[in-house]
Protein backbone atom coordinates (compact mmCIF):
# COMPACT_ATOMS: atom_id res chain seq x y z
CA UNK A 1 0.00 0.00 0.00
CA UNK A 2 1.43 3.43 -1.08
CA UNK A 3 2.17 5.99 1.26
CA UNK A 4 0.19 9.03 0.48
CA UNK A 5 -0.11 12.63 1.64
CA UNK A 6 -1.90 15.25 -0.52
CA UNK A 7 -2.19 12.46 -3.48
CA UNK A 8 1.74 12.42 -3.70
CA UNK A 9 2.81 8.73 -4.59
CA UNK A 10 5.81 8.60 -1.38
CA UNK A 11 6.49 4.59 -1.59
CA UNK A 12 6.78 5.47 -5.60
CA UNK A 13 8.85 8.29 -5.54
CA UNK A 14 11.45 6.49 -2.67
CA UNK A 15 11.61 3.76 -5.17
CA UNK A 16 12.43 5.73 -8.10
CA UNK A 17 15.04 7.42 -5.26
CA UNK A 18 16.85 4.28 -4.98
CA UNK A 19 16.43 3.09 -8.12
CA UNK A 20 18.48 6.31 -9.46
CA UNK A 21 20.84 5.31 -6.20
CA UNK A 22 21.50 1.80 -8.05
CA UNK A 23 21.82 2.49 -11.46
CA UNK A 24 24.50 5.62 -10.87
CA UNK A 25 22.21 8.73 -12.04
CA UNK A 26 22.98 10.21 -8.49
CA UNK A 27 26.27 9.94 -8.91
CA UNK A 28 27.41 13.08 -10.65
CA UNK A 29 25.00 15.15 -8.42
CA UNK A 30 26.22 13.59 -4.93
CA UNK A 31 29.92 14.11 -6.60
CA UNK A 32 29.05 17.75 -7.03
CA UNK A 33 26.97 18.23 -4.09
CA UNK A 34 28.45 16.41 -1.13
CA UNK A 35 31.37 14.08 -2.26
CA UNK A 36 33.82 16.71 0.04
CA UNK A 37 31.22 17.82 2.61
CA UNK A 38 33.33 16.15 5.33
CA UNK A 39 36.51 18.25 4.37
CA UNK A 40 34.03 21.20 3.89
CA UNK A 41 33.04 20.50 7.87
CA UNK A 42 36.35 20.62 9.14
CA UNK A 43 37.11 23.94 7.87
CA UNK A 44 34.01 25.35 8.99
CA UNK A 45 35.04 23.44 12.98
CA UNK A 46 35.27 26.78 15.40
CA UNK A 47 38.82 26.71 15.71
CA UNK A 48 39.29 26.35 11.85
CA UNK A 49 37.30 29.06 10.81
CA UNK A 50 39.91 32.11 11.78
CA UNK A 51 42.31 29.90 9.10
CA UNK A 52 39.89 29.55 6.33
CA UNK A 53 41.41 30.46 2.93
CA UNK A 54 39.79 32.33 -0.09
CA UNK A 55 40.88 28.81 -2.01
CA UNK A 56 38.70 26.86 0.48
CA UNK A 57 35.58 29.35 0.76
CA UNK A 58 35.23 29.23 -2.81
CA UNK A 59 35.43 25.49 -2.83
CA UNK A 60 32.44 25.71 -0.52
CA UNK A 61 30.65 28.10 -2.46
CA UNK A 62 30.59 26.27 -5.93
CA UNK A 63 29.94 22.88 -4.05
CA UNK A 64 26.66 24.44 -2.26
CA UNK A 65 25.39 25.80 -6.62
CA UNK A 66 26.61 29.24 -5.74
CA UNK A 67 25.98 31.58 -9.07
CA UNK A 68 27.41 34.85 -8.69
CA UNK A 69 31.46 34.13 -7.88
CA UNK A 70 32.61 37.81 -9.33
CA UNK A 71 30.54 38.77 -6.27
CA UNK A 72 31.23 36.29 -3.51
CA UNK A 73 35.48 36.46 -4.68
CA UNK A 74 35.34 39.96 -3.88
CA UNK A 75 34.25 39.49 -0.59
CA UNK A 76 37.49 39.84 2.08
CA UNK A 77 38.08 37.36 4.07
CA UNK A 78 37.98 38.70 7.61
CA UNK A 79 34.45 39.48 6.80
CA UNK A 80 33.67 35.86 5.31
CA UNK A 81 35.33 34.08 8.24
CA UNK A 82 33.21 36.75 10.99
CA UNK A 83 29.68 35.42 8.71
CA UNK A 84 30.69 31.76 9.37
CA UNK A 85 30.89 32.04 12.59
CA UNK A 86 28.18 33.96 13.58
CA UNK A 87 26.19 31.46 11.44
CA UNK A 88 27.48 28.71 12.92
CA UNK A 89 28.83 29.64 16.60
CA UNK A 90 26.67 32.72 17.72
CA UNK A 91 24.63 31.94 21.02
CA UNK A 92 20.98 33.85 19.13
CA UNK A 93 18.91 31.08 17.84
CA UNK A 94 18.97 29.76 14.41
CA UNK A 95 15.84 31.78 12.85
CA UNK A 96 17.61 34.58 13.65
CA UNK A 97 20.92 33.94 12.26
CA UNK A 98 19.70 32.54 9.32
CA UNK A 99 17.79 35.87 8.47
CA UNK A 100 21.01 38.18 9.01
CA UNK A 101 23.22 35.52 7.16
CA UNK A 102 20.74 34.55 3.42
CA UNK A 103 18.24 38.07 3.61
CA UNK A 104 20.18 40.47 1.00
CA UNK A 105 19.87 42.80 3.95
CA UNK A 106 21.53 41.33 6.63
CA UNK A 107 24.30 42.05 8.86
CA UNK A 108 26.03 38.70 7.61
CA UNK A 109 25.31 38.44 4.59
CA UNK A 110 28.15 37.41 2.14
CA UNK A 111 28.11 39.06 -1.39
CA UNK A 112 26.57 36.67 -3.61
CA UNK A 113 25.06 34.10 -1.37
CA UNK A 114 21.79 33.58 -0.48
CA UNK A 115 19.51 30.88 1.34
CA UNK A 116 21.09 28.12 -0.43
CA UNK A 117 24.35 29.08 0.59
CA UNK A 118 23.46 29.45 3.90
CA UNK A 119 21.91 26.39 4.02
CA UNK A 120 24.49 24.59 2.75
CA UNK A 121 26.85 25.50 4.97
CA UNK A 122 24.73 24.43 8.05
CA UNK A 123 24.18 21.49 6.37
CA UNK A 124 27.49 20.70 6.19
CA UNK A 125 28.30 21.36 9.47
CA UNK A 126 25.46 19.09 10.58
CA UNK A 127 23.39 17.14 8.31
CA UNK A 128 21.77 15.02 10.63
CA UNK A 129 20.51 18.72 12.14
CA UNK A 130 20.35 20.99 8.81
CA UNK A 131 18.37 20.91 5.86
CA UNK A 132 19.66 22.50 2.70
CA UNK A 133 16.73 24.83 0.59
CA UNK A 134 17.00 24.69 -3.05
CA UNK A 135 14.65 25.12 -6.14
CA UNK A 136 14.56 21.24 -6.57
CA UNK A 137 13.51 20.88 -2.63
CA UNK A 138 10.95 23.09 -3.00
CA UNK A 139 9.79 21.60 -5.97
CA UNK A 140 10.49 18.38 -4.35
CA UNK A 141 7.44 19.41 -1.24
CA UNK A 142 5.30 20.74 -3.50
CA UNK A 143 4.88 17.85 -5.68
CA UNK A 144 4.64 15.01 -2.41
CA UNK A 145 1.93 17.61 -0.84
CA UNK A 146 4.27 18.81 2.10
CA UNK A 147 5.04 22.30 0.92
CA UNK A 148 5.18 25.11 3.46
CA UNK A 149 1.90 27.83 2.68
CA UNK A 150 3.97 30.16 3.98
CA UNK A 151 7.71 29.67 3.00
CA UNK A 152 8.29 32.45 0.96
CA UNK A 153 6.49 34.89 3.50
CA UNK A 154 8.22 36.54 6.21
CA UNK A 155 11.82 36.76 7.09
CA UNK A 156 14.54 34.06 5.53
CA UNK A 157 14.83 32.80 9.01
CA UNK A 158 11.13 31.99 9.23
CA UNK A 159 10.81 30.43 6.03
CA UNK A 160 14.01 28.25 7.21
CA UNK A 161 12.25 27.10 10.23
CA UNK A 162 9.50 26.12 8.18
CA UNK A 163 11.06 24.86 5.13
CA UNK A 164 13.46 22.47 8.21
CA UNK A 165 10.21 21.23 9.42
CA UNK A 166 8.79 19.96 5.99
CA UNK A 167 12.19 18.38 5.25
CA UNK A 168 11.99 16.60 8.70
CA UNK A 169 8.21 15.02 7.04
CA UNK A 170 10.23 13.81 4.28
CA UNK A 171 13.46 12.48 5.81
CA UNK A 172 11.20 10.88 8.60
CA UNK A 173 8.71 9.17 6.37
CA UNK A 174 10.99 7.87 4.29
CA UNK A 175 13.78 6.86 6.75
CA UNK A 176 16.64 8.83 5.26
CA UNK A 177 19.78 8.80 7.37
CA UNK A 178 20.60 12.72 7.50
CA UNK A 179 19.77 16.41 5.15
CA UNK A 180 22.42 15.15 2.49
CA UNK A 181 20.31 12.38 1.86
CA UNK A 182 16.83 14.21 1.31
CA UNK A 183 18.62 16.72 -0.37
CA UNK A 184 19.48 13.31 -2.89
CA UNK A 185 16.05 12.37 -2.97
CA UNK A 186 14.74 15.59 -3.63
CA UNK A 187 16.60 16.16 -6.34
CA UNK A 188 15.91 12.82 -7.65
CA UNK A 189 12.10 13.16 -7.24
CA UNK A 190 12.43 16.36 -9.62
CA UNK A 191 14.55 14.77 -12.08
CA UNK A 192 12.76 11.56 -12.15
CA UNK A 193 10.86 11.59 -15.81
CA UNK A 194 8.08 8.88 -14.92
CA UNK A 195 5.40 11.42 -13.42
CA UNK A 196 5.12 10.11 -10.06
Amino acid sequence: MATRSGGADWLGCRDAYQKSLIDGRLEAYRKRRWQRAGEFAGWLDEQSIPSLTADQAQAIYRASGGRHTREFKAVPMEEMRDSLDFLLYDTLGLEKRFDESASAVGAYNLAGSGKEFVSYILCVRDPGLFAFWSSHGERALRKLGVYPKDLRKGNLGLGYMDLLEAMNVVRGRLGLADFQAVDEFVYSVTQDSTGI
